[in-house]
């Protein structure tokens, strides 16, 4: 094949690639809930801040609430936020296992399960310096996170999250990411 050839198929072939990737959303999550247990979760909180609503956000609160409480958070531009209350554990089983969810196109760099947690971080669009694109599965005994991160991300978030989920669960997760939203200390 010529390099002008091959130059013009690379394009193509990486927008394929691209496209045979799972496509994450709470509703996938729903679903994948559903397909795990058998019931729809009854409850749901869900949000998303893309790249507009980010910018007003850091604006608004001058930058400072970006650093997530503890998450290397710099370079955020969109988070899609989704927690679920977890339908009981059936009697023979051991609860949501995100671990065993059937996942195409993104690199699993984190992958837990301890009793009724389990923890399950995706990323794609690496670079040498940061990430583009990270997914954050987590369950606990109650409830269940979903969380999209996009932008230029820490390298060191996929690690960050794992942590917070293994220390604080669903909930730790979810404060520090709400955190995004809120004022930091002085600003109010």
């Amino acid at each position: 094949m010529k390099p002008r050839a091959a130059a013009l198929l690379l394009p193509g072939l990486l927008l394929a690639a691209a496209a045979c990737a799972t496509a994450f959303s709470p509703a996938r999550i729903r679903d994948e809930i559903v397909r795990q247990t058998g019931q729809d979760p009854q409850r749901a909180f869900e949000f998303t801040l893309g790249p507009t609503t980010m910018s007003l956000a850091r604006a608004v609160l001058g930058g400072t609430a970006a650093e997530g409480g503890g998450l290397p958070l710099a370079g955020l531009d969109a988070l899609e936020l989704a927690v679920y209350d977890a339908p009981p554990a059936p009697p023979e089983g051991a609860g949501l296992d995100f671990t065993r969810m059937p996942v195409t196109g993104w690199e699993p760099v984190v992958k837990t399960r301890d009793g009724a947690r389990s923890a399950l971080v995706l990323v794609r669009g690496e670079r040498d310096d940061a990430i583009g694109d990270l997914v954050l599965v987590a369950s606990g005994e109650r409830q269940v996170l979903y969380a999209r991160l996009r932008g230029q991300l820490s390298r060191r978030l996929p690690e960050a999250l794992a942590e917070a989920v293994k220390s604080g669960g669903t909930e730790g997760v979810k404060d520090a990411l709400m955190s995004l939203s809120e004022p930091a200390s002085g600003d109010q």
